[in-house]
């Protein structure tokens, strides 16, 4: 089932949302920096974990930078705008909505950057029972401090999108942010909150997030479980499009569905 509901902004947020017969669980997938609902693996892990009985909803961020094409950055005025309180509001409406049409209990699986946002969101989600990180960010502000004073001097920060080519810019609304919230956006403050058991998976070769931050959430966690695939990358060895299935991905899908059956 397809789905449209608004942003705190009024921006649209599109998702789908899959309820299987009898299903015993909520898993909200969530999206990461320049991802979005259909990109590579995650169709593919919707639909495994819909075959373990698990309720699926996959969403885009309303400023993800794709609009109704669902493959196409043609919004980049909306991702030049992106905040992670604004990722935080959107993830926290989406789980809602979903909840609101299946009463279960709820889980995040949050990729990268949406690894990061779904730890920092999971303190205000009703009926929450567990959190999935893939190559998770332990840290917001990832940027150092010549990078940050180019960016307000230009007043942008591009970055590349390897697999389209474009150059993807971000104002400063998203320095603006985190500076304003920094003790709000400080996720490992939040994971030393979180009551709920975290599954926390990265690839021992994940070029984008080094495999040390997936060893800090689980140090501050109160209850985490770390697990690390080797020769997996940061996406677990699958591309755009998920033209066959790597082993390290579906060592990944196995784990999560085991931890979200075990805790529901």
């Amino acid at each position: 089932m397809q789905f449209t509901i608004l942003s705190d902004e009024g921006l649209p947020i599109r998702g789908d949302l899959d309820i299987p017969p009898g299903a015993k669980a909520l898993a909200v997938i969530v999206h990461g920096f320049k991802g979005f609902k259909d990109w590579g693996f995650f169709p593919w892990l919707g639909e495994t974990l819909c075959n373990h009985r698990f309720a699926v909803c996959r969403f885009n961020m309303s400023r993800s930078g794709v609009d109704e094409n669902p493959e196409t950055f043609d919004r980049l005025d909306l991702f030049a705008e992106d905040t992670y309180s604004g990722q935080i509001s959107d993830l926290q409406k989406v789980v809602r909505y979903a909840q609101q049409r299946i009463d279960a209990p709820t889980f995040l699986v949050g990729h990268s950057r949406g690894g990061g946002v779904s730890l920092l969101a999971a303190q205000d989600i009703e009926n929450l029972c567990g959190i999935v990180t893939w190559s998770a960010i332990s840290h917001t502000d990832r940027w150092d401090d010549a990078t940050k004073a180019e960016w307000r001097r230009t007043g942008y920060l591009e970055a590349e999108n390897t697999r389209t080519k474009q150059m993807m810019r971000m104002s400063t609304r998203m320095l603006d942010d985190i500076e304003a919230n920094r003790d709000r956006l400080d996720i490992l403050k939040c994971v030393t909150q979180i009551e709920h058991p975290i599954l926390v998976i990265h690839g021992a070769r994940d070029e984008s997030v080094p495999v040390a931050e997936s060893a800090e959430i689980a140090s501050y966690a109160d209850d985490a479980s770390r697990v690390v695939i080797a020769n997996a990358s940061h996406t677990y060895n699958a591309i755009h499009p998920l033209v066959h299935v790597p082993f390290e991905l579906t060592m990944a899908a196995a784990v999560t569905a085991r931890f979200i059956s075990v805790y529901s």
